[in-house]
Parts: structure tokens; sequence; C-alpha cells
């Protein structure tokens, strides 16, 4: 996370994220946002219309965290709000990806999905918990209000928003870029056909307990 008087280390750090998620195969041309947290009072976003891989200085946004006011920068992503209600509702929260990554959109879509991906240590360890919300119109105060609602579930660290995509949070970038695709990982796995075996209950909870950032 990000102190006062850092806008430079922060701006760097956008864009270093938005490297990183088109790097990784998280979102796809300008069907994504990132954003990070500032202060207390401000994050930094994707503007609007922009692909997270070709991030630059000219490109990002300054967004009041009181009221949404863009207070530097050009238009924000349209999205903004839905970051700015996730950063409200988590204080710990320092970075928030508003991704597409091919899978687990997929499975966002898919009325017959499984709720359980524990296939593999890294869903309960690094995503603890996940939850899906039901479809609502992108940049709607319906869908910002719905997934910070979600987030207030203390273990929920992404939320699958039905026929649309993924917000990961993290308490920095890099905590949500591994977060992306590790559950992108399950979801792939999740859509081979296959009956697959999930780990123990009494293993998930405990891993859920060993790697908590948020």
């Amino acid at each position: 996370m990000h102190g006062p008087g850092t806008f430079e280390a922060a701006c760097d750090a956008l864009i270093q994220f938005g490297h990183a998620v088109l790097r990784e195969r998280l979102t796809a041309s300008t069907c994504g946002n990132v954003s990070v947290r500032l202060d207390a009072d401000r994050f930094v976003i994707s503007a609007s219309g922009v692909e997270v891989g070709c991030l630059a200085l000219d490109t990002l946004s300054i967004v009041s965290l009181r009221d949404g006011t863009r207070l530097a920068g050009p238009p924000p992503s349209v999205e903004s709000d839905l970051h700015r209600r996730v950063y409200l509702s988590r204080p710990n929260v320092g970075a928030v990806l508003h991704g597409q990554s091919p899978a687990a959109t997929l499975l966002g879509c898919d009325d017959t999905a499984p709720d359980n991906l524990h296939f593999i240590p890294e869903i309960p360890t690094y995503i603890r918990k996940f939850v899906l919300v039901p479809y609502a119109a992108p940049g709607s105060a319906d869908l910002a209000n719905a997934v910070a609602e979600a987030f207030g579930d203390r273990d929920v660290t992404l939320v699958q928003m039905r026929n649309h995509g993924q917000v990961i949070i993290g308490a920095t970038w890099q905590n949500v870029v591994r977060r992306g695709t590790c559950f992108e990982l399950a979801c792939w796995m999740a859509l081979q056909g296959r009956v697959l075996r999930s780990l123990p209950d009494a293993e998930v909870a405990r891993l859920r307990e060993s790697a908590r950032d948020v």
C-alpha cells in the first residue's frame, strides 16, 4: 500500500500492475481496469478506454475516495466507482483489478459451474474464498454495490461477476496478479470435463489462514 506523498511510486506501481495483468492474460484489450490506493483519501486508476498493458502517466486518473470526484488526469474507467466502493469496504486493500481472464470468465457464464475450486492448495491459500454476484450493467451503481457488499466478507478476495469478469483485491498489486493467475488455473481445470478430487475441508480451513494479507 502507498502512503501519503508517494504519487510517483503509486503511478509506477499502477503501470507495472497493468503490464503484469496483460502478460498473465488476466484481461484483454480495453476490457479491464486497474487501480492502486494512493493514500487515505485518493486512489489512482487507469483512464477510460485505455488498455492496461499500455498505461503511461498521461493515462492515469486520480479519484477521490470520499465522493468519486476526478481530481486529476483524464476521465477514469467507467468502473471507477466500483473500485472506490471496494477500497471503502476493505481499508487494507492496496490494489484492485477488474479483469476478464479466459477460463474464469467462461466459468462465470456457465450455469453448471462448481462452487468448489479447491483442487489445488493455492486456491484456499491465496484466494481464500470467492463469490459469484448476478449480472449488472457495467459501470452501474448496482454492480458497484453488489461487488462491495460481497467483499464485506473478510475471507473474500475475488468476486466473479456473472457474464462479465472478476474483481480481485490485494494488499499489493503483486498479490492481486498472483490471485488472478491461480484462480485462472483452477477455472481451467474445472472446464476440462473431468471429475476432480477436492482437498479435505480441514486442510482448506488451515490453508485459508496461512497467507492472509487483506
